[in-house]
C-alpha cells in the first residue's frame, strides 16, 4: 500500500491541515459502495468518479472541521423569526464561510496528495437558486450520509450529523480515494431519549418535508448567508463534554 493512503498517514496530513486552518476536526473512512444514496445522487457521483471507473474500491474520506464555541454562542439558544440589523448571529453566518472555504482547501489537499477526487463542503446561494430543495440533491452528494456511515458521528433527530467531541458543530466535506482504507470504529452514544432541536424548531416538529421548509427559512431569515443554527446550538448544548 502506498504509505501517504494508510489511515494514520492521511490522519496526520489532516491534523497538520486543521492547525494550519486554526480549527480542530474529525475524519472517517467507509467504502463508497456500503453508503445509501438517493438514485440523483448516485449518478451524480458515478460522473464524478468516471476518471477512478476501473478501480475496484473507492473509500470516501469524510471530513469534518468544527466551530469554535464562540460562533456557536452567537446563534440564538430560542426560536427566532428574523435577524436583526448588526444582529451577533452573523457571526456564526460568517463561521459558516470561513468553515467552507477552509474544507475546501483542506478536501483538495487530500485529493491532490491522494490521487482522490473532492467533494467540496457546499453550493454557495443554492436555497435562492432553486424552486424546492429537492433540485439540489441531483447536483451534490449527501456529506452526511458518508460522515454517519465512516462513524463521525450519529444522526440526530434534526437530520444533522451529532459527534461526541463539538455535537452537530461541525462542517462537511468528502474526498474520495481509489483504494481500500480501512475504517476506524468509533463509540457514538446517539441520542437516547433528548429531543432538545424538536423542542425548539416548529419546523421539525411540524413540517411534512422539513428539508424544503428550511429552505425557505433561509430565504427570509435575513443573514449574511443561508444559515439558522438554532438546531445546532441548543443540541451543541446537550451533547458537548
Amino acid at each position: 500500500m502506498d504509505q501517504r493512503s494508510s489511515s494514520t498517514a492521511i490522519e496526520r496530513c489532516f491534523e497538520e491541515l486543521c492547525a494550519q486552518a486554526g480549527r480542530q476536526g474529525v475524519l472517517g473512512f467507509v467504502e463508497v459502495g456500503a453508503v445509501p444514496l438517493l438514485a440523483e445522487q448516485k449518478q451524480y457521483l458515478q460522473a464524478k468518479l468516471r476518471k477512478t471507473a476501473s478501480v475496484g474500491v473507492v473509500t470516501a474520506v469524510s471530513v469534518g472541521l468544527f466551530y469554535h464555541e464562540p460562533e456557536i454562542l452567537a446563534v440564538p439558544a430560542s426560536w427566532q423569526t428574523a435577524a436583526a440589523v448588526d444582529d451577533p448571529w452573523n457571526e456564526y453566518a460568517r463561521a459558516y464561510q470561513a468553515l467552507n472555504r477552509s474544507l475546501n482547501h483542506i478536501a483538495a489537499v487530500l485529493a491532490a496528495r491522494l490521487d482522490g477526487v473532492a467533494e467540496q463542503a457546499t453550493m454557495a446561494g443554492w436555497a435562492g437558486q432553486v424552486g424546492h430543495v429537492k433540485e439540489y440533491f441531483a447536483n451534490c452528494v449527501s456529506h452526511r450520509a458518508f460522515a454517519e456511515a465512516a462513524g463521525v458521528g450519529w444522526r440526530g433527530r434534526h437530520g444533522l450529523i451529532v459527534t461526541p467531541e463539538v455535537g452537530p458543530a461541525l462542517r462537511l466535506a468528502t474526498v474520495f480515494v481509489p483504494r481500500h482504507i480501512p475504517p476506524r470504529p468509533r463509540a457514538l452514544a446517539g441520542c437516547g431519549d433528548c429531543r432538545a432541536c424538536l423542542d425548539v424548531c416548529p419546523i421539525l416538529r411540524k413540517a411534512s418535508d422539513y428539508r424544503e421548509a428550511c429552505r425557505r427559512r433561509l430565504n427570509v431569515l435575513g443573514l449574511e448567508d443561508e444559515v439558522c443554527g438554532i438546531c445546532v446550538r441548543v443540541c451543541w448544548d446537550h451533547v458537548r463534554p
